[in-house]
């Protein structure tokens, strides 16, 4: 009858750790890969779900002759009748979430005034670069803003 020696039955310690480690690796890589597919997705979606704000802006504009206020843009019902193509889910940036205070009125998604991440963004102005109102100033020109992941911004402006 042969015995076995305890060792040939089993891994070692050091042996177990470096499977370990090498599956952590691994699972370093994976994680990378995904947040950076993630974030490339997220950024694709930010750029399409501009530039469809940006066509029903300028088509409303060429009803209107100008461009809505902030004001106008963040209201739903305005928009459910002026911009008929955007919906609630098209001005929520994919990470937003309701406690980013500078896009979210009754935890929902809205422009903010000023450039801000996880947020659009929609700056309009008068023709000579000040505040407007589109009653006393009428509104000409505008700036659509999303912060894309991994730095940078996308940017649309009006036509006029």
């Amino acid at each position: 009858m042969k015995f076995r020696s305890a060792r040939a039955q089993g891994f070692t310690v050091i042996e177990l750790l470096v499977v370990i480690v090498v599956v952590c690796i691994l699972g370093m890589f994976v994680s990378l890969a995904y947040s950076g597919v993630q974030a490339k997705n997220n950024n694709t979606e930010r750029q399409k779900e501009v530039d469809l704000i940006k066509r029903q802006l300028e088509a409303y504009s060429a009803e209107a002759q100008v461009y809505p206020t902030l004001a106008q843009l963040n209201d739903p019902a305005w928009r459910a009748q002026h911009l008929k193509h955007v919906s609630d889910g098209d001005i929520q940036d994919p990470r937003w979430n309701n406690a980013t205070a500078a896009c979210t009125a009754n935890k929902k998604a809205v422009f903010a005034a000023t450039p801000t991440a996880d947020c659009y963004s929609y700056q309009v102005t008068a023709s000579d670069g000040n505040a407007c109102d589109n009653g006393a100033i009428a509104c000409a020109h505008y700036t659509l803003t999303a912060e894309l992941e991994g730095g940078g911004t996308y940017v649309k402006t009006s036509l006029n």
